[in-house]
């Protein structure tokens, strides 16, 4: 069920970017009896992996879950996907660098798929955000997308392209129009009906 859904963020620090919306869902899934803390692992916690580590082969990026052990009488295991879809268990401890994942930034989201996206933007511009960050939000949700975005960011957002040193842009963007959005097929769309269509 977990990886039905996601919150995804334009900026890692800030009032909106990652690393406070962790904490804040943190808080109110503590504060509504969903998960109990007692320490730096509690069963539910989602980690992913921020540094390599050859030896366990835990990559950065990777997303695993803690969760208690039927075959350990109920000890806490970190568990993680491995490429054939089953499981991989290791003790918390023993995990290279991680931090909470209720949400990731969408540039560590690239390669990654949910049903259900909330994508949240900052409450002032900035450089990153770019039509090229929007469309990557987009293109990880299979299902919906909700946006938490002042309408006047998310249309600046829209319509403007990332500096590129190369010419990867342009053949990307090839025959895009201004204050347009492509979707998963690369159909254009204008900035209000693809706002109007994904806004809860």
């Amino acid at each position: 069920m977990f990886s039905r859904f996601r919150i995804l963020c334009a900026l890692r620090r800030g009032p909106y970017g990652v690393t406070e919306i962790n904490r804040l869902c943190e808080r109110i899934l503590f504060e509504e009896g969903l998960i109990r803390i007692g320490g730096p692992w509690y069963p539910g916690r989602p980690v992913m992996i921020t540094k390599n580590d050859y030896g366990m082969k835990l990559f950065n990026g990777d997303v695993g879950l803690i969760l208690p052990d039927p075959e350990r009488n109920g000890e806490l295991g970190a568990f993680f996907r491995d490429a054939a879809g089953g499981l991989r268990r290791f003790a918390p401890v023993r995990l290279p660098a991680h931090e909470n994942v209720y949400a990731l930034t969408i540039h560590k989201s690239q390669g990654s798929e949910f049903d259900h996206i909330l994508m949240i933007l900052p409450d002032r511009d900035a450089p990153v955000l770019t039509r090229e960050l929007i469309y990557t939000a987009i293109t990880r949700a299979r299902k919906s997308v909700t946006v938490w975005a002042e309408e006047e960011l998310f249309i600046r957002a829209v319509s403007r392209l990332s500096v590129r040193s190369s010419g990867l842009r342009d053949a990307l963007w090839k025959g895009g129009q201004e204050g347009a959005i492509y979707d998963k097929e690369m159909k254009v769309h204008p900035v209000d009906m693809c706002f109007d269509s994904i806004i809860c």
